[in-house]
């Protein structure tokens, strides 16, 4: 059996391609022993552990448009543009529960990045009780939210330190790894204008570093996955087709488009997969999903 990892990026609402891909990876019945996520990828990444087929869907079909989930309000009484109390306490604990005793007593590890405001530095966090709060601080996008308080450290959006934490997982022991990334073919970020970064965060200034060099950072880990997939130590999944979805894309339509464009891309690949030997389970019952 070959051992792969499992890198899931993250982009926002964007991770419907990825929660979608991961539905089908439960439909075979797929278990990597290693999966690593970040921002949207691992609170997306959570319910694959959790063995709950469709639950990221209900969820956006239920509240994306639902102020608590998403909206300038939250961002005026709270300071952070997605309710995190609603994400990460109403949803998972009663609205659609989470399955914390199959997450926790999964075999897979389950990593989850964060970045150190004090230091600029990517923090991995592995799945235990207190996992939300490190999910909620991926998640925590820089500008748009608060910093969370979390293990005694200022934490913001992993993506800041390790967008595509694909050297982290060969570093764990994984050579071969699944890369699923929530942009299509090719794509590079464009450089952004350093000044909100020094006026937001002056008084942190690795964090304000960090920020000013993670366009470059990114698309150098892009060029590695595309490397890796050249050498064939890399499996990419990425979205097939544009369709140009925003991180805060509003219309559920499009974001249901969006998952099941990954539910064709990760069918396509599960096939594979399975063949190599990660199918450990039978296949996942469906989830019920509102209409």
């Amino acid at each position: 059996m070959v051992e792969r990892g499992l890198v899931l990026e993250g982009g926002g609402l964007r991770g419907q391609y990825t929660a979608g891909v991961l539905d089908a990876f439960l439909d075979a019945g797929l278990l990597f022993p290693y999966v690593i996520g970040v921002s949207a990828g691992s609170s997306i990444g959570c319910s694959f552990i959790s063995r709950q087929r469709g639950r990221n869907l209900e969820i956006i079909e239920k509240y994306r448009n639902d102020p608590r989930y998403l909206s300038w309000r939250n961002f005026l009484t709270t300071g952070s543009l997605f309710g995190m109390d609603f994400l990460f306490g109403e949803i998972p604990r009663s609205l659609v529960p989470f399955d914390f005793t199959t997450f926790e007593g999964s075999p897979s590890r389950f990593v989850t990045v964060c970045t150190d405001c004090g230091t600029g530095r990517a923090v991995y966090y592995e799945k235990d009780a207190d996992h939300l709060l490190a999910l909620r601080a991926s998640a925590a996008l820089p500008f748009l939210s608060r910093k969370v308080l979390f293990d005694g450290r200022e934490l913001l959006d992993g993506a800041i330190a390790d967008a595509i934490p694909l050297t982290r997982a060969v570093s764990e022991g994984y050579a071969r790894n699944v890369v699923v990334l929530t942009r299509p073919a090719g794509y590079r970020k464009k450089e952004e204008a350093p000044f909100l970064a020094r006026f937001v965060y002056g008084d942190r200034p690795a964090l304000v570093t960090a920020l000013g060099t993670l366009v470059a950072r990114y698309n150098e880990q892009m060029e590695l996955v595309e490397a890796e997939e050249e050498r064939g130590s890399v499996l990419a999944i990425r979205p097939s087709r544009d369709l140009g979805i925003s991180r805060t894309e509003k219309s559920v339509a499009k974001l249901r488009a969006l998952y099941e464009l990954g539910l064709e891309d990760g069918e396509k690949a599960a096939a594979g997969l399975a063949a190599e030997g990660l199918t450990a389970e039978r296949p996942a019952a469906a989830a019920p999903v509102a209409e």
